[in-house]
């Protein structure tokens, strides 16, 4: 395999991970939006929701912004752990 070959590879790997990632945090955004939508219909509309709201900013992005540096941190590690092996001679 030419090095041309395995950067492509890589190249679409980290792209299909990029929209998996964009995948799974819009489905869990519409989740608690989903959620949010309907506390909000089933309460009286003269009450004040401005400070219960704060920690739902917190519960909403949060976790797509943590999966996001995980996964960049494991890309990050992955890469220096390969140019670490590839620089290792296995020959006597």
């Amino acid at each position: 395999m030419s090095d041309t070959t395995a950067s492509v590879a890589g190249g679409d790997a980290r792209q299909s991970m990029i929209r998996v990632w964009m995948a799974i945090s819009a489905v869990w955004v519409a989740f608690w939006l989903l959620i949010a939508v309907i506390v909000l219909a089933t309460f009286g509309a003269g009450y004040s929701y401005a400070e219960e709201l704060r920690p739902f900013y917190l519960i909403v992005l949060a976790p797509p912004l943590a999966l996001l540096a995980l996964g960049a941190i494991c890309r990050w590690t992955f890469s220096a752990f390969a140019h670490v092996v590839a620089g290792l001679s296995f020959t006597r």
